[in-house]
């Protein structure tokens, strides 16, 4: 199989998601999201110091800052109704604010 081929393989399953044994889908935000916790944990590891996890950090640093600013946040949505409180936080009713500008 060639280079060319294979990468098209990869596009294929980055797009589409990839499917494992119990028909459940491997999709790019889970891919974001054990980059971010990889990130996380090697950052605040005592392997830090390991020349190969401190290339890591520094290397993936601002990918990683950029994909938590681009990520929903709480602020972009509109609370319609809390329907409860717990230990753990609120459970409410949102509404998504998908604000679009036309020039």
């Amino acid at each position: 199989m060639s280079a060319e081929e294979r990468l098209k393989k990869l596009e294929r399953l980055y797009v589409g998601g990839v499917t494992n044994s119990d028909g459940n889908a491997l999709s790019v935000e889970t891919l974001l999201d054990v980059l971010i916790v990889l990130y996380d944990e090697c950052s605040n590891s005592t392997l830090r110091r390991e020349k190969n996890i401190s290339d890591f950090v520094e290397f993936s640093k601002v990918i990683v800052s950029k994909i938590k600013q681009y990520r929903l946040k709480r602020d972009d949505f509109e609370t319609l109704k809390i329907i409860g409180r717990g230990a753990f936080g609120e459970v409410c009713i949102e509404l998504f604010l998908f604000i679009f500008f036309h020039e």
